[in-house]
């Protein structure tokens, strides 16, 4: 089976429920050490068996979770997916009743977050006997979704296609004369848009330093960034769940498995090479149905930067076959559509996406009032 639902939608849900009454463990692959602990964190707390096994364990901590899976002890195992190999070697009696791959995009280099060791996942799929199997993603393509199913070897799979629309997001648009406006404009979101919010940007040195700047005009604002040491970033993730930084500066690291509803304001500083990226992020605010605001600010510059990321130069495109850059070449044009043409912003990502849309539920180029009005605080 494979499920794209949009960002809040219940992916967890569609293996969880299912692995509580299948006969023994389910195997759950995941791309993210921080989203395993959440989620096993969160079955723990309920009472479900769970575990996962990562490299930041102690090799105590992993012989146990070993020796509940070889008892049957578990209802759900959580894996990278470098570490499923390792469940192949220990040939186990039966294959799971049911095998996860959450994020499934990574498998699939034409998705946005290509992961290589996802590559793997069908010939592991096949040394595990052939489970029972659920891809499940946010965001993906016609193409991304052919591809999971062809690489994850799924026989005329059953394809649960949600609208990736989020009526409650409003979504806009707008080209900064300077980086000194673009950043007061982001004060002054902040501002008027109480609540926790994220503000991405393109690079790891940009994050330290619209923060220092944010912080100097009095918002609790923290960088994020892959670079970070791993406990840190566990952390700052922790104090902005708990409310205690109220407004993240990241990069793309602090996209998968954030799971904060109440994110009113996501503000981009740039424009990311692939639209899927950038729905997944904006799709980060309002994940408890409420009205939530997608804000993009974009400089000139911004577009070279996408245009290098997306298309590669040099050493960065060794490797791209045509297909591949044609695919990443049709999404930077996607996203140059979305930031200066003026068509609908919310109908250019969708039918991207393979969505056909045949009413906005908000952006300022059908609803232009709605985003003066929360800049000036008409609205809350």
């Amino acid at each position: 089976m494979l499920a794209v639902l949009p960002t809040g939608g219940g992916k967890s849900l569609c293996f969880q429920v299912p692995a509580l009454v299948l006969p023994g463990t389910t195997i759950v692959v995941s791309p993210l050490i921080s989203l395993m602990e959440d989620q096993v964190a969160a079955l723990v707390r309920r009472g479900v068996a769970a575990a996962l096994l990562s490299s930041s364990q102690r090799q105590a901590e992993q012989r146990r979770v070993w020796a509940d899976y070889d008892a049957g002890r578990l209802k759900l195992l959580y894996v990278a997916p470098e570490r499923l190999a390792q469940l192949v070697d220990r040939k186990p009696p039966r294959p799971p009743p049911l095998l996860a791959v959450d994020e499934a995009h990574c498998i699939s280099e034409w998705g946005h977050d290509f992961r290589p060791h996802y590559r793997a996942l069908g010939k592991h799929r096949a040394a595990l006997g052939g489970p029972p199997t659920i891809a499940l993603t946010a965001s993906a393509t016609p193409s991304t979704r052919a591809d999971i199913t062809r690489l994850l070897r799924l026989r005329r799979p059953v394809v649960a296609l949600n609208s990736f629309d989020r009526p409650n997001l409003h979504l806009s648009v707008k080209r900064a004369k300077s980086e000194l406006t673009r950043l007061r404009e982001t004060a002054l979101l902040l501002k008027r848009q109480p609540g926790t919010a994220i503000v991405y940007v393109p690079t790891r040195n940009r994050t330290d330093g619209v923060a220092s700047v944010l912080r100097r005009w009095g918002f609790r604002a923290s960088p994020y960034h892959a670079g970070l040491p791993a406990a840190d970033r566990s952390a700052l993730l922790q104090q902005f769940i708990d409310g205690r930084i109220r407004v993240m500066v990241a990069t793309n690291a602090f996209g998968m498995g954030i799971d904060k509803a109440d994110v009113r304001l996501v503000i981009h500083l740039g424009i990311p090479a692939r639209p899927e990226a950038y729905y997944q992020e904006a799709g980060r605010a309002g994940r408890d149905g409420n009205q939530a605001w997608c804000r993009l600010l974009w400089l000139e510059e911004d577009l070279r930067l996408a245009t290098a990321m997306a298309t590669g130069t040099g050493v960065l495109r060794v490797g791209l076959s045509r297909d591949h850059l044609r695919a990443r070449t049709a999404g930077l044009s996607t996203m140059r559509k979305y930031v200066s043409s003026r068509a609908c912003r919310r109908k250019t990502l969708l039918e991207y996406l393979g969505e056909k849309v045949s009413h906005c539920a908000g952006c300022d180029r059908c609803h232009p009032r709605a985003i003066h009005d929360m800049i000036v605080g008409l609205t809350s």
